[in-house]
C-alpha cells in the first residue's frame, strides 16, 4: 500500500532545499555534511547506517527482488532458490535468513536492502557503479547517501527474526500473510560476518517483509546528493586518503567489545507473535505522527508551504495504517474463535485499536491546538461498539454510516470497503 502523494515532503524537515552552492565536491564536504546531520539527531537514541546508490532512481532503497519482478507469479519464488542455492554448494547454511543473507551477496534476488555502518563506505557505493562495469559509467549522473536512524535492531542469529522470515517464506501464518500493516515492520538486521564481502563493507540490511516494497517512512532517513561531476575526484580521495575501493574496508578486532556491548541495549528481542508486530507497526505510526508534527509546525512558522497538502499527505500515510487494521480485523473476525485460541484476544486487539485511535486523536488535537489547519482525524478512527455479547469494530463510511466487521466463524467474509 502506498502514498500516492509521498514526493510532496522532503526526506526531513531538517534538510535544506537543494542548491548549486549546497552541493559536495569532495570527500571533506561530504565528512561534514554527514557531521551536521547527526548533530540534528543527537537527542535521539538511535544509530546511524548508510547506503549509497551511484543514481537517482526513481524508487530508491528498493531490494533487488522488487526491482526484478521475479516473484510475478511466483509466490514460492525465494523458496525455491534457497533450496537450489543448497542443492548447488551455493550456501551451506540451513537457515532461511542465512541463506537470503548468501544470496544478497552472490547477486541473487533478495529482499534484504544493504546498508552499512560506514559512511565512507556509503559514499564509495554512491560514486562508484557495480563492479561489473566501468566506474566511469555512470559519472555523468548524480548519485545519491541516505543516512538512516535505526531505533531498534534484530540479531541474524535471534529466534524472532528468523521465525519472522520462515513466515514470510512459508506463507503459513494465517494473522500475517498477506496483511498490508505488517509490510511496514521494516526491520534493521544487525552486522555479520557470515561471508567475507559482509564484513569488508560492514555491512547490515533492512528487511522488507511485503510481497509488494513498501517504501520506507520518510522519517527515517537523510539524503546527501552527489554530483556526478565530483565523482572522480571523490573516488581518488577514498582510494589516495582511506584505501577505499571494493573489500577495502575490514573492523578492528579490538573494537568489537565495546561495538556489541552498546548493540546489545538495542536489541529487540521479544518473540515473534501477532500482538508484537502489531504493537510494531504502532510504534512505527507514532513516530511517523511525530515526525509530521514537528514538519507541519516548521513549515507554518516559514509561511512558505501549502498546509492543506501537506495535511493532505498525512491523512494519506495515517489511512494507510487505518485500512492495514481494517484489514486485519476483518481476518480476526472470520476467524475468531480460532485466532483468539492461538494469535490474539478480542480484548487485546481492541485494545491496539484504542492505541491506535488515540495516537490519532492526539494527533489531531495537537494540529488544533497549533491552528495549523483542517486535519480528518475522526474520519479516520476506527469505531468499537460494545453489546451485550460482544465488541464489534466498525468503519465509518464516506456516508456517515458504519458497517460491522464483526463475522464469527462462518466462513463468510465481511463488508468490503
Amino acid at each position: 500500500m502506498k502514498c500516492e502523494n509521498s514526493k510532496l515532503l522532503p526526506k526531513d524537515k531538517h534538510l535544506r532545499p537543494f542548491e548549486p552552492s549546497w552541493e559536495i565536491h569532495n570527500v571533506s564536504q561530504y565528512i561534514n555534511r554527514v557531521n551536521e546531520y547527526i548533530q540534528a539527531k543527537k537527542q535521539e537514541d538511535c544509530i546511524f547506517v548508510y547506503r549509497g546508490e551511484p543514481d537517482i532512481y526513481p524508487t530508491p532503497c528498493r531490494p533487488n527482488i522488487f526491482r526484478k519482478n521475479v516473484m510475478n507469479g511466483n509466490v514460492f519464488f525465494e523458496k525455491n532458490l534457497f533450496e537450489a542455492m543448497r542443492q548447488n554448494k551455493l550456501t551451506g547454511e540451513a537457515r532461511y535468513l542465512d541463506n537470503a543473507i548468501d544470496a544478497q551477496h552472490g547477486e541473487f534476488p533478495s529482499r534484504l536492502l544493504d546498508v552499512t555502518y560506514n559512511c565512507l563506505t556509503a559514499l564509495y557505493f554512491a560514486v562508484t557503479p557495480y563492479y561489473h562495469r566501468e566506474e566511469t559509467a555512470l559519472d555523468d549522473k548524480d548519485g545519491m547517501v541516505f543516512l538512516f536512524f535505526i531505533h531498534e535492531l534484530y540479531s541474524p542469529s535471534a529466534k524472532n527474526i528468523n521465525d519472522n522470515y520462515d513466515a514470510i517464506l512459508n506463507r503459513d501464518l494465517e494473522w500475517y500473510h498477506g496483511k498490508v500493516l505488517f509490510e511496514k515492520n521494516h526491520k534493521f538486521i544487525d552486522h555479520t560476518k557470515l561471508n567475507n564481502r559482509i564484513t569488508a563493507q560492514q555491512g547490515a540490511f533492512i528487511l522488507f517483509p511485503g510481497d509488494e516494497a513498501e517504501d520506507l517512512p520518510e522519517c527515517s532517513h537523510y539524503g546527501i546528493r552527489i554530483p556526478g561531476s565530483s565523482k572522480p575526484l571523490i573516488r581518488e580521495q577514498l582510494r589516495l586518503l582511506f584505501g577505499i575501493h571494493t573489500g577495502s574496508i575490514y573492523p578492528e578486532i579490538n573494537n568489537l567489545v565495546e561495538e556489541l556491548s552498546n548493540k546489545s541495549k538495542r536489541l529487540h528481542t521479544e518473540s515473534f507473535c501477532c500482538t508484537g508486530e502489531l504493537r510494531l507497526a504502532l510504534s512505527r505510526l507514532e513516530r511517523e505522527l511525530e515526525y509530521y508534527l514537528d514538519y507541519a509546525m516548521e513549515q507554518k512558522h516559514s509561511g512558505l508551504a501549502n498546509m492543506e497538502q501537506i495535511l493532505m499527505h498525512i491523512e494519506h500515510v495515517v489511512d494507510s495504517y487505518r485500512k492495514g487494521l481494517l484489514e486485519f480485523t476483518r481476518a480476526f473476525s472470520q476467524h475468531q474463535e480460532r485466532w483468539e485460541k492461538n494469535y490474539i484476544g478480542k480484548t487485546e486487539l481492541a485494545d491496539i485499536i484504542q492505541s491506535y485511535n488515540r495516537s490519532v486523536q492526539d494527533f489531531s488535537d495537537e494540529i488544533f491546538s497549533q491552528q495549523l489547519g483542517e486535519f480528518s482525524g475522526d474520519a479516520l478512527q476506527i469505531q468499537i461498539h460494545t453489546t451485550d455479547h460482544r465488541k464489534e469494530f466498525t468503519n465509518e463510511k464516506a456516508d456517515g454510516k458504519t458497517e460491522s466487521l464483526y463475522q464469527p466463524d462462518s466462513g463468510k467474509p465481511g463488508n468490503g470497503l
